[in-house]
């Protein structure tokens, strides 16, 4: 099979491990009698594969040039040749003869009947191009620059010039641009030339600006300073357990556990397994910088759960900005005061419908009984499960309220009374804002909300 793709389409000799991949590839998602009524791929695993992709190997492709790599006038697609498909996306593996680059790229016109001639490949051309900065996303497609040199691949970028933009500026504040042109590393006969540019004077709103980047110099930086801008908060139970402040802030995040009875202790059943958990710390500064508290958060290695096993459905909705914009804009033409509550631990009110085991928190051991575990029966953060569980609670309590759920937005529910009174409630995760025309309806929400959960603080905005 491969011998008959190489001959078919005349590919050279140095594609040899293009064609043994793309003739695995169709293998692999063809009938066979090794694996009866299935492909070697459905048996592995168990998902029948698609042939949709499949082309003829060595074809001529034309790939489309996205908008951010051409100039006026220049050519709208590249004439390639086809070597298969990407191991690392859903798109296509193309070879550029003229460039002798590997393109990866899903918008591609295939000539299936048609080949490219070897034989007559013309050598690139130098020419004055613009230059483009890379963005993180290239309409799907992207170009890896390789040149296929005795099938494999090396990078050739430094083959071509590298232009830097040099800027100057005068007393007057007229800036003076030049482009200085640096040979690769690799060419020791290069020379560096030097441009005159168009001369470019500085924007009067920017007279006002300092514009020195002497300040970035590496001669004039000093890296000892950087060291105030490391995180100081510690990541191991064994270096926190040292400071009071964290022990205190330990001794509160388990005491939370406990009141709302998110556990209960006891034996793992036989062939079951535990979740690992592990506590998070964090400084919480005010408007000043200064310390305001010190937080210990046990959460719990959701990445070791298994789906079906001690998780299921995981989706939780979150309020759309747009909602939150209505909401306020709304708010702000009726002239009402708009209300934040923030819920505090909120997760640990959700409940866990599946059996969930856990370790025992470090250094909150029990004694005599350090080989049970805890069944959770409330959720705790970082189980893939929390989200879910505290959206499921939370919305029970607004049902329980009178609050209809808007079927469009499911984080909107609404509130209403005789004599056109109206409370609109906005959730996201354990924030939320509400805003009505009726104080009496405002004051009964706040004291159900704190009757029934912790509530950090109540704020006007």
């Amino acid at each position: 099979m491969v011998r008959s793709m190489w001959l078919e389409k005349q590919i050279p000799k140095s594609f040899w491990s293009e064609v043994v991949n793309w003739a695995v590839h169709v293998l692999n998602r063809s009938p066979t009698l090794a694996v009866k009524n299935r492909t070697p791929a459905e048996a592995w695993n168990g998902i029948k594969p698609s042939v949709a992709h499949f082309r003829v190997f060595g074809c001529i492709s034309h790939v489309h040039v996205p908008n951010h790599r051409k100039v006026k006038l220049d050519a709208k697609s590249l004439n390639c040749v086809f070597l298969g498909v990407s191991e690392n996306s859903k798109a296509y593996r193309l070879f550029n003869p003229i460039s002798q680059k590997i393109i990866i790229s899903r918008d591609v016109v295939f000539k299936e009947d048609q080949q490219w001639n070897w034989d007559d490949i013309p050598k690139p051309v130098t020419v004055a191009e613009l230059a483009w900065e890379a963005t993180e996303n290239e309409d799907e497609s992207h170009i890896v620059a390789e040149s296929v040199e005795n099938g494999s691949a090396q990078s050739i970028f430094q083959e071509e010039p590298l232009h830097v933009i040099v800027a100057t500026m005068d007393e007057n504040g007229t800036e003076h641009a030049s482009v200085e042109a640096n040979s690769s590393a690799n060419s020791p006969s290069a020379e560096t030339t030097i441009a005159e540019g168009r001369t470019r004077r500085r924007l009067a709103w920017l007279t006002d600006y300092e514009t020195d980047h002497s300040f970035f110099a590496a001669t004039d930086v000093n890296m000892a300073h950087l060291a105030l801008f490391t995180s100081s908060d510690p990541t191991t139970f064994e270096e926190a357990v040292k400071s009071e402040n964290r022990r205190h802030a330990m001794n509160q995040g388990i005491a939370a556990i406990e009141k709302n009875e998110t556990w209960e202790l006891t034996n793992l059943l036989v062939g079951g397994k535990t979740v690992g958990v592990k506590w998070i710390f964090k400084t919480k500064l005010n408007e000043l910088g200064e310390v305001d508290k010190y937080k210990a958060r046990l959460v719990a290695k959701g990445y070791s759960q298994q789906y079906g096993v001690d998780y299921a459905e995981i989706f939780a909705p979150v309020a759309r900005l747009d909602t939150i914009r209505m909401v306020l804009s709304f708010a702000a033409q009726q002239r009402w005061l708009i209300y934040q509550l923030d819920v505090k631990s909120a997760f640990l009110h959700g409940k866990v419908n599946e059996e969930v085991f856990v370790d025992q928190p470090p250094g909150y051991e029990q004694k005599g009984e350090e080989t049970k575990v805890y069944q959770l029966k409330k959720a705790l953060y970082g189980l893939k499960q929390a989200p879910r569980a505290w959206y499921s609670c939370i919305e029970s309590y607004f049902s329980k309220e009178g609050f209809t759920k808007c079927p469009y937005e499911h984080t909107l529910f609404i509130k209403t009374a005789v004599g056109g009174k109206i409370l609109i409630i906005c959730l996201y995760v354990d924030d939320l804002i509400f805003t009505g025309n009726d104080e009496v309806m405002f004051d009964q929400f706040k004291k159900s909300m704190m009757a029934e959960f912790n509530m950090i603080g109540i704020e006007v905005l």
